[in-house]
């Protein structure tokens, strides 16, 4: 799966986004949706955010603990050993199950971008 990071235009300001070569039936990818939950807080405000995710990977592969549930304000991600479950908070339909290494993968560029300064136009695409 390909993901493509760029710095949108939104309100008067630039805004992190994330697009996904892997969408469900109405075109819509988990994945980058949860990413793109700040839950309402700049992109640099949610680095600890995405830190603690990080935490919880390493610590459910490490086998420190079998399982971590890592939610959001309308995104979630039920981490295990093998597979991790992103899905909505509000529509059980909407889901999408990533191995453990493609998520840490996803979510360390993920990181990694925001925390670049905001260019107008500025992608990065990675492969997960």
């Amino acid at each position: 799966m390909k993901l493509l990071f760029s710095w949108e235009r939104s309100a008067g300001s630039l805004s992190p986004s994330c697009s996904s070569s892997t969408v469900n039936k109405e075109g819509v990818s988990p994945l980058a949706c949860l990413l793109t939950d700040d839950g309402g807080q700049t992109s640099l405000e949610a680095v600890s955010w995405l830190n603690e995710g990080l935490n919880r990977i390493r610590l459910v592969k490490e086998s420190k603990i079998v399982f971590s549930d890592w939610s959001r304000d309308a995104w979630g991600a039920e981490l295990s050993k093998d597979v991790v479950k992103i899905y909505s908070l509000y529509d059980e339909n909407y889901f999408e199950l990533l191995n453990i290494d493609s998520f840490e993968a996803a979510l360390l560029a993920w990181l990694n971008f925001i925390q670049l300064k905001p260019r107008a136009g500025a992608a990065q695409e990675i492969e997960v």
